[in-house]
């Protein structure tokens, strides 16, 4: 079972891409200029546009190196993970400090970014600052990897010499940044140190001055078993006292380096926490609105969301500073409290000691506090010398961040890549022909197949007649472009017609209706009376199956007039019903067609009979004349005709006589079928006038050209008059299109046999 639905799918696959392939094809010369339009149009440009040169260069970041043996006091982001450092390399401050450094608003190939500003007021006008920064920055490129230190930056530029000057300034500007971001903190510390140390030398000089005095006073002996441990109890509480001191110290020290860091760089920030996280929107939004307001202005709704964005990161950003800032002050309040509480203590026990009157007591007691002040002042110098280290680091070359690769000059430009554009020509072009020629092919509104008919109007297709295109009529450009402008203007055409005033009477009066000027591909001159020419031909074939549908499908003798009308002009009705008369002529029945256009006559020039002087239909019906004065044989046996005549000033007045129904009885009497030509229906309103007179009413409508909403209104107009149509009749149809690819087989047959 599984095997023969594989082999029943084939068959459909296969016959779907044959269905694509035709479409193609079939608007292949719109599809070839497209085609060709997009490989002139990006091959023309990646030869015309300035070359770009991509300078590129690479910087290792490491998180926690340390090459000190100690910890540095603070750090402004060396330490906060690969991602906030290497962000730093698209900072707004960074690009101002290169810029500066290498007063690139007075370089020609650089200003060139920001427009040809006026590079002489740069300096001095922060809106041309912000242009040539946002154009800076546009520029840079900075790529990495979770699991590489290594960060790769890249500068592009129309010059190379300046490509690669512009990076390498880039990155020792960087390296420099992050030395004085590490030493700021250092720096603070230092000088907060400092007046610490020089008020406890002062405090321990006191000391000693009071311990000394004390001693020579008092005459101190040693201490007896009973003191020992109340000079021990003071010893630790002085103990306590001095590690409280330094955690005071520390507490308030990190006070001061939040309170006076700049906004989002917080010290020792964490990696992923929510000041983190902060500081990255913050930066990411400062740089998009910077990069903007180089080319859109403030006004505008879009920058002034992305400014009320930036607007609250900002205050995101500064509330959750100013959350660390407090939590810090009440850590520093915590350990100034504990610092007052152990000086009370140590109070309380210096006055139990006084209390025992013991000498020696007081005496060590106050040198346990000295030596304690001491081993304070000890800690706090050697963490000032650390600090005054920190502060020289501007001097080393060794530090977390180094950089790897400086950039050389590009030789290659990176921008445009011909190659690549090529290959992106070549499928776009190839995707987008397909894709237009889909589209046009699902736009084209227009009556195609008799499945089209059944669909629009429910109404049988009595037969197709098919296009000369299955025999190699050559069809260029110029047929698929008129095709286009019949689908724009489809619509267009059928309220022309529908209005006369505004151009309906000119559609139905003027011009050839077989062969337009705007179809260079039509072959009215090849379907002329084919059916007398050519019997062998396809066509010949078409239009007796046609007569055949005809006859078989009502009893003999019920249907003997037939009205031919078509929605629109240019539908081939009059080759349609001069062919389908020669067919029933050649049947053995006697057939009369009737040129009942009185507007514009067609019959009697395809029957080569406009120089006969035999009265025509107009002339009848506007006279005295008898019915068989006006009926001329064709030289087809058992074929005759009755011409148009002169065109009268009231057609339709002519054609709804009284006059026009005794014709009509006539020809019924004397003749197996009369075919009336008439105008097209939306047009104007002559077939409708004689509508009631015939027995029926045929509908011819044009392949790939009526408009269905066309053929939907002229069978609307039908029934709104209750006249009934016996069927459509589609002309020129596209074999492949109405048969699928088998029809070349039985066109094949037809051709050689």
């Amino acid at each position: 079972m599984a095997a023969e639905t594989t082999h029943e799918q084939r068959p459909g696959l296969l016959s779907q891409f044959q269905q694509y392939l035709y479409i193609v094809l079939k608007w292949k010369w719109i599809s070839i200029i497209f085609f060709g339009a997009v490989i002139v149009l990006v091959m023309g440009y990646s030869f015309l546009v300035k070359p770009s040169y991509t300078a590129s260069g690479s910087i290792w970041i490491e998180n926690d190196t340390n090459i000190l043996p100690f910890e540095g006091v603070e750090s402004f982001g060396t330490d906060s993970g690969l991602q906030s450092n290497a962000r730093l390399l698209q900072s707004r401050a960074l690009a101002a400090d290169t810029i500066e450094k290498l007063k690139l608003y007075a370089n020609p190939d650089f200003a060139r970014l920001a427009r040809k500003t006026d590079i002489s007021r740069m300096p001095e006008d922060p809106v041309l600052k912000e242009k040539l920064i946002a154009a800076f920055l546009k520029n840079v490129e900075v790529a990495f990897t979770d699991r590489s230190q290594l960060v790769d930056v890249k500068y592009s530029s129309h010059s190379p010499k300046l490509a690669a000057d512009i990076l390498n300034a880039l990155l020792d500007g960087y390296f420099k940044m992050i030395i004085r971001k590490k030493s700021a903190a250092s720096e603070q510390a230092s000088e907060f140190l400092g007046d610490q140390v020089q008020s406890l030398r002062t405090e321990i000089e006191a000391k000693e001055r009071e311990l000394n005095s004390y001693g020579s006073e008092k005459d101190i002996l040693p201490l007896t078993a009973a003191e020992t441990p109340t000079v021990t109890r003071i010893a630790e509480v002085n103990r306590a006292l001095t590690n409280a001191t330094i955690d005071r110290i520390n507490k308030f020290n990190t006070y001061n380096q939040l309170k006076s860091a700049p906004l989002g760089e917080i010290p020792n920030a964490p990696e992923g926490s929510l000041i983190e996280r902060l500081r990255t929107e913050y930066i990411n939004l400062s740089r998009q609105y910077a990069t903007r307001l180089a080319t859109v202005k403030p006004e505008f709704p879009a920058m002034q969301r992305l400014k009320s964005e930036l607007d609250a990161a900002t205050d995101a950003l500064q509330t959750e500073t100013q959350n660390l800032i407090r939590i810090a002050f009440s850590e520093y309040q915590a350990a100034l409290q504990n610092e007052q509480s152990l000086q009370r203590l140590l109070a309380t026990r210096k006055g139990e000691a006084y209390k025992e009157n013991s000498n020696s007591v007081i005496f060590n007691s106050l040198r346990i506090e000295l030596d304690n002040k001491k081993s304070l002042l000890e800690a706090l110098l050697r963490r000032q010398s650390e600090t005054d280290v920190t502060t020289r680091l501007e001097s080393l070359d060794a530090l977390n961040v180094w950089i790897v690769d400086k950039a050389d000059y590009p030789l290659k430009p990176s921008y445009p890549d011909k190659m690549k554009n090529a290959l992106l020509a070549l499928l776009v072009g190839l995707g987008g022909a397909i894709g237009l020629a889909l589209g046009l092919e699902y736009l084209n509104q227009t009556v195609r197949t008799t499945k089209d008919v059944t669909q629009a109007v429910s109404l049988p297709t009595l037969g197709h007649i098919p296009a000369f295109v299955a025999e190699g009529r050559r069809n260029g450009p110029g047929a698929e472009f008129a095709k286009i402008r019949s689908m724009i203007k489809g619509e267009s055409s059928i309220q022309s017609a529908l209005n006369p005033r505004a151009g309906g009477a000119k559609a139905a009066g003027t011009g050839n209706p077989e062969r337009p000027a705007s179809d260079p591909g039509h072959t009215a001159d090849q379907i002329e009376l084919i059916a007398s020419r050519e019997p062998q031909s396809i066509q010949s074939e078409s239009y007796r199956s046609i007569r055949t549908t005809l006859l078989v499908s009502s009893p003999p003798g019920k249907i003997k007039t037939i009205l031919f009308t078509s929605p629109l002009a240019r539908e081939g009705k009059s080759s349609t019903v001069s062919n389908l008369a020669i067919s029933f002529a050649e049947s053995g029945k006697q057939v009369a067609v009737v040129d009942a256009d009185l507007r514009k006559p067609k019959q009697a020039r395809l029957f080569g009979m406009l120089g006969s002087g035999t009265p025509g239909l107009s002339q009848y019906l506007s006279s005295e004349i008898d019915p068989a004065e006006i009926v001329q044989p064709t030289g087809i046996p058992n074929l005759s005709i009755i011409k148009s005549g002169p065109l009268p000033a009231n057609p339709i007045e002519l054609l709804s006589s009284e006059k026009m129904d005794r014709l009509v009885a006539y020809l019924k009497r004397g003749f197996d079928f009369a075919m009336f030509d008439t105008p097209p229906l939306l047009a104007v309103s002559d077939a409708l006038a004689m509508g009631p007179m015939a027995d029926a009413i045929i509908l011819v409508v044009r392949g790939s050209q009526t408009p269905i909403p066309a053929l939907r209104q002229a069978r609307a107009k039908l029934d709104a008059h209750k006249l009934k149509c016996l069927g459509v009749i589609l002309n020129e149809v596209d074999l492949i299109e109405q048969d699928g690819y088998y029809a070349r087989q039985y066109y094949s047959y037809t051709k050689t046999d």
